[in-house]
């Protein structure tokens, strides 16, 4: 499944995403107060990355913000994180008084990504009325059309690090979509993927999942995700507490790693990452990667150890010491050329 998203086109469900509606005159400054980035000058017809925090400065969620007109976003949020972002969100302007409406359409959408090199010319079958060259919808492009008849949102964004759409269509027809998209790209011999593919496919590229490779201390300089946070807004939910948690060295980071020892077994997630008897971090999630013929992984150590080159010890399976080197993320397609074409 891997290789066939990869090297020819893949799709797979991803109707459990959360989904917000955000509406209203002050939809933008709710959203520039909500999440880490900024939302005030985003263009109608783009997405942008949604990093979410706590008051502590601690990484709780992320989604794709979609702008579809000046009072009008679409927010996709994590599939066990929506009901706790809306809430939030509603708790949050229940101070703000912000003039914004905000629904849990989550329930209301079924949604599918289609992935990689063929993805475009699968798609151009069943949508005549949106145009899909790279031109005309760029990467973090959003538009509103029809796709096999049926009214859908369209996001060009990827987790898996290929050319890729998100379809988001009414609920209803979720079947009808994956059905259509099945037929018409049958020429080009697309395959169904499922989650555990995605995943790999995700790790290849270091996309961190919220909750798997984050905790409830995860800040987002350790994660390696302060290119999320605004320098210059006056206010977001944490950004106090960042600033705070900015000015101390930090005592852990997430890394990049891989296991150039073929023979050695493959790290788990919560395997411990030791320092002779002391543990100094653990595995966050770890796979074979069939794309780079070697298990990639990412795993949380100490300063000192997260240099390019640098080797840290996994205890593996059945105790056995594992040699894991720290590689620059991400570990496939670093210039991100893939998912742009």
């Amino acid at each position: 499944e891997v290789n066939n998203v990869r090297n020819n086109v893949g799709l797979v469900d991803v109707s459990t995403l959360g989904g917000l509606e955000v509406r209203g005159p002050d939809a933008p400054e709710f959203l520039n107060r909500f999440y880490t980035f900024g939302f005030l000058k985003q263009p109608v017809g783009k997405a942008r990355y949604a990093l979410l925090t706590n008051e502590a400065g601690v990484v709780i969620d992320d989604g794709v913000a979609c702008r579809f007109s000046e009072e009008h976003y679409y927010v996709t949020a994590t599939t066990g994180g929506v009901g706790n972002v809306y809430q939030s969100m509603l708790k949050w302007n229940a101070q703000w008084c912000l003039d914004v409406d905000i629904a849990n359409v989550t329930s209301a959408y079924s949604a599918v990504n289609i992935a990689g090199p063929n993805a475009r010319k699968v798609l151009a079958k069943v949508c005549s009325d949106i145009e899909l060259n790279s031109e005309a919808f760029p990467y973090m492009g959003v538009r509103e059309g029809t796709v096999a008849g049926i009214p859908a949102r369209v996001i060009r964004v990827g987790f898996v690090g290929e050319l890729g759409y998100e379809v988001h269509i009414p609920q209803h027809c979720g079947e009808a979509l994956w059905d259509a998209l099945i037929v018409a790209g049958a020429e080009f011999s697309i395959e169904p993927f499922g989650i555990e593919a995605q995943r790999i496919l995700r790790l290849e590229k270091g996309h961190i999942i919220i909750g798997q490779d984050t905790d409830a201390m995860s800040n987002p300089a350790e994660v390696q995700m302060g290119w999320a946070i605004a320098k210059k807004k006056p206010f977001f939910v944490g950004g106090r507490s960042i600033q705070e948690l900015n000015k101390t060295p930090l005592k852990r980071s997430l890394v990049g790693f891989v296991v150039n020892d073929l023979e050695a077994p493959i790290p788990l997630e919560s395997h411990l990452v030791l320092d002779g008897d002391r543990m100094t971090g653990r595995v966050t999630s770890c796979n074979y990667s069939p794309t780079l013929n070697k298990p990639v992984g990412l795993a949380y150590v100490e300063p000192g150890k997260t240099d390019a080159g640098s080797y840290f010890k996994i205890k593996s399976s059945g105790g056995i010491m594992v040699d894991a080197m720290v590689v620059k993320l991400p570990f496939y397609d670093p210039e991100n050329l893939r998912q742009e074409l």
